[in-house]
């Protein structure tokens, strides 16, 4: 019994590589190649600890974020590729950003705010309208090519043109972790009826920069193709376990 608990845990596979790099006026940049998307949680755990750890005395911001996705169609698993977390160290004496009050709350007509603005946001990247780039927090310093790749992501699989994306409110958060300023964010997840699209995971995450304006503090959201899950045989539970973080 011994010798096979030896065995299972020489075979568990080990966790993804983390690669912190500076970058010259920008702070630093992590880097990790592989992982499974259900590790994601946990990677970024791990980051945010590899950027505490850098910082020392410091505070950590985190700011452009990005990765690849594919399907691993052999064990039915989304995978994230050259995953690019960056960040930098102040310090909070002179930081401009304020958290909100632990009991703030929004209300209604704020969360209709929002909903109107990442409806707006929506409709222009499913035009592949640029305008939606300004929409987006500029700390993420999105290019040009880097919205032509998402746009791209999100419609490949489509086997027509007649649908819609559109946001679906899921809740507040007041100072969450792992967002780049304290404040009140607002989370959205995705719905697209477009043909050829089976399902969405991921979401929207929205900062409120003061009352009635805000932007975009996160896309991440992948699109998983009707036609991969039928050749997989995927069922209802195969596709919420692709999805999960």
């Amino acid at each position: 019994m011994a010798f096979m608990a030896l065995a299972l845990l020489l075979a568990a596979p080990a966790d993804a590589a983390i690669r912190i790099e500076a970058v010259p006026g920008k702070g630093y940049t992590a880097s990790v190649a592989t992982f499974d998307a259900p590790d994601m949680t946990k990677v970024m755990a791990r980051v945010a600890a590899e950027a505490k750890r850098r910082c020392g005395a410091q505070s950590v911001r985190f700011g452009r974020y990005y990765f690849d996705n594919r399907i691993d169609t052999a064990r039915n698993m989304m995978l994230i590729e050259n995953m690019r977390q960056g960040f930098f160290c102040f310090d909070p004496a002179t930081d401009p950003y304020k958290p909100v009050p632990a009991d703030w709350a929004a209300s209604p007509a704020e969360t209709a705010s929002a909903t109107v603005f990442v409806t707006r946001f929506l409709d222009r990247f499913d035009r592949g309208d640029v305008a939606g780039m300004a929409m987006m927090d500029p700390l993420i310093e999105i290019t040009k090519a880097e919205w032509d790749g998402l746009r791209k992501a999100a419609t490949q699989h489509r086997t027509g043109s007649n649908g819609t994306l559109t946001a679906k409110f899921v809740t507040w958060a007041n100072n969450p972790e792992g967002m780049a300023y304290p404040g009140a964010y607002a989370f959205f997840s995705v719905i697209d009826d477009h043909p050829g699209i089976i399902g969405t995971c991921g979401g929207i995450a929205v900062q409120r920069v003061r009352t009635d304006e805000f932007r975009i503090a996160q896309y991440d959201v992948q699109y998983i193709a009707e036609a991969l899950a039928k050749q997989q045989g995927l069922s209802g539970d195969d596709l919420d376990r692709l999805c999960q973080r």
